[in-house]
C-alpha cells in the first residue's frame, strides 16, 4: 500500500467516536507513534480501509490480509509479518482461532457472514508466513452449528486448518469440556477441552457488536464461548459474576496472547442477534493484548454510531469494563489507552 495512503489519527478517531466511557475523550496525538516507547499505557491498534468491505457484506480479501498484517506489525514495531507473528508463537504451538459466532441465524447463508472467514483466512496467511503448519491452525467457537452459521464448513481431519466446536449443537455436546472446574465467583465454571487439552496459544477474535444486558460484545464476552454455563452468568449486566470472573481464569489468561478485532462490519443495535437492518460496514480491524482496552475502545465506536442513529450509548450499562478493570484484567478508560489509528484507503 503506498504511504501517502496511510495515515496516524488519533484525531479522526476522537472526531468519528466522541462519546468516551464515563463521557472520557482520547486526548489526541501528532504523527506516528512508536508503540514499544509507551510503557504507562496499553496500546490498541485499529486499521481502517473504506474499501475493505461493503454495505452488504461483501469483503475485498487482498484490503483485509493487508489490514491485518498493518495491525499487527504497527501493534508490535517489527518490520515483518513474521516477525510479528513470532512475539506470541513459535512453529511448534497449536494455536486456537476463538472467534464469536452468537446470534447468525438471521444471516446465516449471507454475504454478511464472509467477514469471519475473511479474518481467519488473513491470519492464517500470517501464521503460514511464521512457519506454522495448518494442521497447527483450529478455528473454533461453542458449536459446530454456530460455525456453520458463520459460513464455514467444519473440517475435523488433522493435516489440515481444522474448524469444529466444543459443542455440535448448542445442546448436544462434542468433544466438550475440561473435567476441572475453575472459581468464577460464587460459580464453578469447565473450560473448552480446545483451550485446556489441543491448543498451547489461543487468539481471541471477537466482532464488534452490542449486547442488550454486557454493552458490548467484545474480547472480554467472547469467553462465554469459552465455558461451560454461560447462561448462568447474565444477571447485573452480566456481572453477578460473569464477564469479569471468567477472564481471570488462569487457564484462559496464560493461553490468551493476542486480540486481533474483527470491526468490518459493526452491529450497533439488537446485539447479539445480527440483523441487516442493525449492520453498518465500519471496516476496521483492531490489535491488543489488553481485552479491556480493545473492549473500551470497540464500545465507543459502537456508541458513536448509536449516537448517529439517536440511539442512547451503551457504556451505561456496560459495567463489566470497570469491573474488570479494578480485578487486574487490563484498563478501562480510553484517557489511559494509547490509541493508534491507521487509514490505509
Amino acid at each position: 500500500m503506498d504511504k501517502k495512503h496511510t495515515s496516524y489519527s488519533r484525531r479522526q478517531f476522537i472526531k468519528n467516536s466522541a462519546i468516551g466511557l464515563a463521557g472520557s475523550v482520547v486526548p489526541a496525538i501528532t504523527g506516528c507513534v512508536n508503540v514499544k516507547t509507551v510503557k504507562s499505557k496499553p496500546t490498541v491498534v485499529l486499521v481502517k480501509h473504506s474499501k475493505a468491505i461493503d454495505a452488504s457484506g461483501k469483503v475485498q480479501q487482498p484490503i483485509v490480509e493487508e489490514m491485518v498484517n498493518k495491525a499487527l506489525t504497527t501493534f508490535t514495531g517489527k518490520r515483518t509479518v513474521e516477525d510479528a507473528w513470532r512475539m506470541y508463537i513459535t512453529p511448534e504451538d497449536v494455536i486456537g482461532l476463538k472467534i464469536s459466532t452468537l446470534g447468525l441465524m438471521s444471516v446465516a447463508g449471507t454475504e454478511y457472514v464472509a467477514h469471519y472467514s475473511a479474518v481467519t483466512s488473513a491470519i492464517q496467511g500470517g501464521l503460514n508466513k511464521a512457519k506454522v503448519q495448518d494442521k497447527n491452525i483450529i478455528i473454533w467457537d461453542r458449536s459446530d452449528e454456530e460455525l456453520v452459521n458463520a459460513g464455514f464448513t467444519i473440517q475435523k481431519e488433522p493435516e489440515a486448518v481444522r474448524v469444529f466446536g466444543t459443542n455440535l449443537t448448542r445442546s448436544e455436546e462434542g468433544i466438550g469440556y475440561s473435567s476441572e472446574s475453575y472459581p468464577v465467583g460464587t460459580l464453578q465454571s469447565r473450560v473448552t477441552k480446545i483451550v485446556t487439552d489441543i491448543t498451547s496459544v489461543m487468539i481471541n477474535i471477537p466482532a464488534l457488536k452490542t449486547h442488550r444486558l454486557a454493552g458490548v460484545t467484545g474480547a472480554l464476552k467472547c469467553h462465554y464461548g469459552t465455558i461451560d454455563n454461560p447462561g448462568s452468568m447474565h444477571e447485573n449486566n452480566c456481572t453477578n459474576p460473569g464477564i469479569a470472573e471468567i477472564n481471570t481464569i488462569p487457564i484462559i489468561r496464560k493461553k490468551q496472547k493476542l486480540i486481533i478485532a474483527d470491526a468490518l462490519l459493526g452491529l450497533y443495535e439488537g446485539g447479539p442477534w445480527w440483523q441487516p437492518g442493525n449492520i453498518w460496514p465500519y471496516g476496521g480491524i483492531l490489535v491488543a493484548t489488553d481485552p479491556v482496552a480493545i473492549d473500551a475502545v470497540m464500545l465507543n465506536i459502537l456508541d458513536a454510531k448509536r449516537k448517529e442513529e439517536s440511539l442512547p450509548p451503551m457504556k451505561d450499562i456496560a459495567h463489566n469494563l470497570l469491573l474488570s478493570e479494578q480485578m487486574g484484567i487490563g484498563t478501562s478508560s480510553l484517557d489511559a489507552i494509547n490509541l493508534v489509528e491507521i487509514v490505509m484507503g
